[in-house]
Parts: C-alpha cells; structure tokens; sequence
C-alpha cells in the first residue's frame, strides 16, 4: 500500500514493535515516532534497519519524543539553550540519515514564543540547514494553539528558508484549528512534503478514513496534485480512536481508491 501510517498510532507500544506492527501488514510508507532517548542509540536503530530491510518498507519520517519541548529549547530569549539544543538534535537527524527517511517533525512552539515571528523563521532555518548536513529536512507542523497554525506563519518561514522549507500538513490539526487546509495549499505550495491523514465523524474529530468520514480527501488530494506535490500521505490516528490496525488497512485502502480517482 503507497498510503502509509504512523508507528503513534499504536502508542503506548514499544516503538519497534509498534513499526514492526505496521510492517508486518502491508503498510511500505511508514512514520516512525521516537518515544524514548535509548531509542536513538545505535543498538536500536539497527532493530529499526533491519525491520525496515525485512519488509521492503520506506521510513518517510521521524518524529522525536522532545518535541513537547521546542518552544523552550528553540525558541526562548535565551540563544545558548537554542545552540546547545540544535547540537542535541543531531541525534535524530542522525537517526533519520540512518533509516534513510527524509523529515524530522517539528512542533514548535506554542503562541507567545518569547522570540519574535522573525527571529523563529531566522533559528528555524538554521536548524534546518544542520539536518540537511545530514541529508533530511526539519519539517514544521501545522499544530493547532502553536505559531504554525497559521497560514501566513508558514509562509514567513517559507520566506526565509526559500526551497529549503519544508512543511507538514496536518488535516486533524487543520481541523481543530478551524482552517481550511487549502490555505495552507495556498501560503505554502511545493513546500508542503509530507501529509498526515485523519478523518472526522460526528463523534469524533479524529477517526479512521473512510465513506462515512466527513472529510473531503478528493478535494484535498485534488489540490495537493494543483501544486505538483510528490511526497507520502500518513494515516496519523490517535490509539483510542480506532480498534484494529484492520481499520487502517480499511481506511489505506479506500483513501487509494480516491488518490487514484481525484483529478
């Protein structure tokens, strides 16, 4: 299956079983979420290497566990915790250039970043420009209560960092922030890289894909062909959100049917 899933579907599983799980089903486009700091010690990244060489499976991207902290680290009054914290960050660039998988996810930081817009676009870029010394990406999020739930914010980032930039379109987060996807299309274009896909339900904000979801993917992947884009599209659920990896099967398998049906 070309549609993938996230390995943070699954947690609290451990994280190599949770990307052996998603493996193991047929799933050859898969998001790793790292939970822990020995899981990017060398040791397990050769249990990850040789999960994904088993499988024939394409790791798109990493997500680190110390996101809930880039705001702090990143973005704070204080520049030497940013410096030390881009050094501390090598180890997931490492670990993306070690699976071969192209963007690292970033957050950010939350509304109210003791910096200004423009200092974060200028760090952000920095950032970025160390992992591609690794050969990836740092990808900024569209995260609902964060600075990248606006559009205008991607594309001040986009501004500093040129075709470097690289952004993560979220349509849960998009959801919950109360905007439209397409103005994300709109700000940010071919930076857009890489998708995370959930549905909506009159019970739930973040369900599997599928005929009764309420989320229109033909438009969305109708735009997204508007702007030439060829990265991956992640199913991204919530563990309680769904029963079985079935029903990601399921939902793969329908958003196939309507990626190879939208104009």
């Amino acid at each position: 299956m070309e549609i993938g899933a996230s390995s943070s579907c699954f947690y609290p599983m451990e994280t190599e079983k949770a990307f052996l799980h998603v493996a193991s089903h047929g799933f050859r486009n898969i998001e790793i979420f790292l939970n822990s700091p020995s899981e990017t010690e060398k040791s397990f990244i050769k249990e990850l290497k040789s999960i994904r060489d088993a499988y024939g499976v394409n790791v798109t991207s990493i997500h680190p566990y110390e996101s809930f902290g880039e705001g702090y680290n990143f973005f704070s009054n204080y520049y030497r915790r940013f410096v030390d914290a881009c050094e501390n960050y090598k180890r997931f660039f490492s670990v993306a250039a070690e699976l071969d998988a192209r963007y690292v996810v970033m957050h950010g930081a939350k509304f109210g970043a003791d910096i200004c817009d423009e200092e974060y676009a200028e760090r952000f870029t920095k950032l970025n420009e160390i992992a591609m010394s690794f050969g990836c990406f740092m990808a900024h999020e569209n995260v609902v209560n964060f600075s990248g739930e606006k559009p205008e914010f991607m594309a001040l980032l986009k501004r500093y960092g040129k075709e470097s930039f690289k952004m993560v379109l979220d349509v849960k987060q998009a959801r919950k922030a109360g905007i439209e996807p397409i103005e994300y299309i709109k700000t940010a274009g071919e930076s857009i890289a890489h998708v995370h896909l959930s549905d909506k339900t009159k019970s739930s904000d973040c369900a599997p894909p599928g005929e009764n979801g309420l989320f229109d993917f033909g438009e969305l992947f109708t735009q997204l062909k508007s702007i030439n884009y060829k990265g991956k599209y992640i199913i991204e659920l919530y563990s309680d959100g769904f029963k079985t990896i079935e029903d990601i099967i399921h939902s793969a398998q329908y958003l196939e049917k309507v990626l190879n049906e939208s104009r």
